[in-house]
């Protein structure tokens, strides 16, 4: 007997079409004809994008086929401007992309493969509702990210482990009245920077260091003046040595006179 029932469930990506024509599956064929293994190992070799594939026929006449994805996670901007889409397993997806959840654009990273493992890691322990709500993430020159929301947050975080910080972005954002104008800064601890902010911290270590060049002048001015009352002193030490053998003199004529009268 042909089949008659064609089942394909877990595509996300793929069509059924897709799957089917790329195990071969068609109605015209007969149950007795179809095996599983082939079917399974054609899909596969067809499309990366699957990390599971089951097909089991049963007379009279159905297949049943079900297929698991890996997530899509990135797309990655090279050089050129092409945009490569990022499975979880940090593989390129060669299909066609349907349904991408407003996937982050990684920028930046120059094709360095350990930078981007590690951004990779942490895409995939975020939590799927923080991850589409990621517009871009920049590869800083300091070894940081820059990271850009849907709603115009700007954050800057740690490569290493910024999803630790960054799952609990929905609880943080709701105190943060003014997304466009403040930056988030994940780094050390969790504090907003703003223009005003910036401005007043560039201003208190101009402070400090004019502070600190003050208080260095004014040490070489007192060096200077102890200095200077140092040699005064000395000076009048040479100049009592001085007198002091014609003070010996006066009293040694004095003792002589006093002698021959």
């Amino acid at each position: 007997m042909k089949l008659k029932t064609i089942n394909v469930s877990g595509a996300n990506q793929i069509t059924k079409e897709e799957i089917l024509a790329a195990g071969n599956i068609n109605s015209n064929l007969k149950t007795w004809t179809i095996k599983d293994d082939e079917v399974k190992n054609n899909i596969k070799n067809k499309y990366n994008i699957f990390k599971d594939v089951s097909v089991k026929s049963t007379f009279p006449s159905k297949i049943e086929i079900k297929v698991e994805e890996y997530r899509l996670i990135a797309k990655n901007k090279k050089a050129d401007g092409q945009l490569d889409i990022i499975m979880e397993n940090g593989k390129i997806y060669n299909g066609d992309v349907r349904n991408n959840y407003n996937l982050p654009i990684l920028e930046n990273f120059k094709e360095d493969e350990n930078k981007l493992k590690e951004v990779y890691k942490n895409l995939l322990e975020l939590k799927q509702e923080i991850l589409i709500q990621i517009s871009e993430i920049i590869n800083e020159d300091d070894g940081n990210l820059t990271i850009y929301m849907n709603d115009g947050q700007k954050i800057k975080v740690l490569r290493a482990n910024f999803s630790n910080k960054l799952n609990y972005y929905d609880e943080i954002s709701k105190y943060i009245e003014d997304k466009k104008n403040t930056t988030l800064n994940l780094i050390n601890g969790a504090y907003l920077e703003t223009a005003k902010s910036e401005k007043q911290r560039s201003q208190n270590i101009k402070n400090i260091l004019a502070r600190n060049g003050s208080d260095i002048n004014n040490g070489d001015k007192e060096k200077s003046q102890n200095k200077e009352g140092n040699s005064s002193n000395d000076k009048n030490v040479t100049q009592n040595r001085s007198i002091s053998p014609q003070n010996n003199n006066g009293l040694t004529n004095q003792t002589n006179k006093r002698r021959n009268t």
